[in-house]
């Protein structure tokens, strides 16, 4: 449930920013509202903090852990808080530092700047206190899209541009500064120990079922067969898959959760495009595959057409973005991540798409927690039909389009 409600050792926080930022105690109104974007992780606050006399105001937007314990234990959420506070720690500041070393500046448009400004960002685990504080994107005219509705071409093409840009940041530390590149190679993968906790795991076995149910004609007995083979395993398959060394060399700084809800956009006020993207939520960043964050986006967020009719085109936009922006870092592209690599990483990767959009689907076809608890099937279907043939469409599509990949 939305909360506007900061703990004490956050709202001191926020107090110290105000001061720091010239606003004086006594003489200023700290006012709280839910966030935007509160979900199976966190819980966002918006702080605005205003003096009337001056008409001076800060507005900022804080992400602290879910205040249910059980719901923090169910998605190893504090784990996941400390990852995200080490990025924007750790990480983040070697990407800046690399990219001005060599002359890239905020306003270079082949520059990776496409994150929150953060003001603080703490985390104690002894304590389960975490914090992260950045500035509110609505002053820069930035919104979500609504997950329910597929990404276009323009809208997936801005985002696969950012992470060939991310990606090359992430190369130019891996070849120049090998040192600063090791902490980012000690980030494990952390979606597939998210999805199997005590809690999460029955939704694997309950979500591989409900897409096998949609196979049900001879000729694709061998669909069904293979997801009810994943119930019990999906992610221990995928967690496997996803191991760091199968994707050397080109192993790579990962996004790790790339998807609609994960993405704020700016437009261009003429042509109404995306001219401006921030990405968020990098409490499942790590070390992995280069093409993970964009397979994974257009796999599970964007139009249908796009991976059959238009994927070579995103393709070479990520790739274009990439090179781009690792000449400028001082690096060959050629060299360091041939554009044949890219197919050899989806065909090892791509499955990791797979166990994800079964996870997902349930979720894009808004089938709600009375559909999966009725034990009336044909009473529960019939309420649910429109929803469910959606689900249907989307479950085919995927497992259809992810028969290029290898198995799990």
């Amino acid at each position: 449930m939305a909360s506007n409600h900061l703990p004490a050792y956050a709202l001191e926080k926020v107090k110290q920013i105000a001061t720091e930022h010239g606003f004086t105690e006594g003489s200023y109104r700290l006012e709280t509202e839910p966030g935007p974007l509160n979900g199976f992780i966190g819980q966002m606050v918006r702080v605005s903090i205003q003096d009337d006399d001056t008409g001076k105001k800060l507005t900022l937007m804080c992400k602290v852990p879910l205040e249910d314990r059980d719901l923090r234990e169910r998605f190893n959420s504090m784990a996941l808080f400390e990852r995200e506070i080490f990025v924007y720690r750790e990480i983040f500041p070697e990407l800046e530092r690399i990219q001005l070393e060599h002359g890239l500046r905020k306003d270079d448009p082949d520059g990776f700047w496409n994150y929150p400004s953060c003001y603080w960002a703490s985390y104690d685990g002894e304590r389960e206190e975490a914090i992260l504080i950045m500035e509110d994107l609505r002053e820069r005219d930035l919104e979500l899209k609504n997950f329910l509705v597929p990404l276009d071409f323009d809208h997936c093409r801005a985002v696969f541009e950012v992470l060939g840009r991310l990606n090359a940041c992430s190369f130019a530390l891996k070849e120049q500064k090998p040192k600063v590149f090791a902490k980012i190679k000690k980030l494990n993968d952390l979606l597939c120990t998210a999805m199997m906790t005590s809690q999460t795991k029955p939704l694997s076995n309950r979500n591989c079922k409900l897409a096998a149910s949609v196979f049900t004609e001879e000729n694709e007995i061998h669909l069904r067969d293979k997801l009810l083979s994943l119930k019990d395993c999906i992610w221990e398959r995928t967690k496997i898959l996803m191991d760091s060394d199968k994707a050397e060399p080109y192993g790579a700084f990962n996004h790790g959760d790339c998807w609609t809800n994960n993405i704020m956009f700016g437009y261009d006020p003429v042509t109404k495009t995306p001219a401006d993207v921030v990405l968020l939520d990098f409490q499942m960043a790590r070390y992995s595959s280069p093409v993970l964050d964009f397979i994974g986006l257009l796999m599970n967020c964007g139009e249908v057409n796009l991976r059959r009719e238009r994927f070579e085109s995103l393709v070479d936009a990520f790739y274009r973005s990439f090179c781009a922006t690792f000449r400028k870092l001082g690096g060959d592209p050629v060299k360091s991540f041939p554009y044949k690599a890219i197919e050899e990483q989806l065909k090892r990767f791509g499955a990791q798409t797979f166990a994800m959009g079964t996870f997902c689907m349930p979720i894009l076809a808004q089938l709600e927690p009375e559909f999966f608890e009725d034990s009336d099937k044909n009473r529960i279907l019939d309420k649910y039909r429109n929803k469910w043939e959606h689900y249907e469409q989307l479950i085919r599509d995927l497992v259809h389009d992810t028969e290029r990949f290898d198995d799990l």
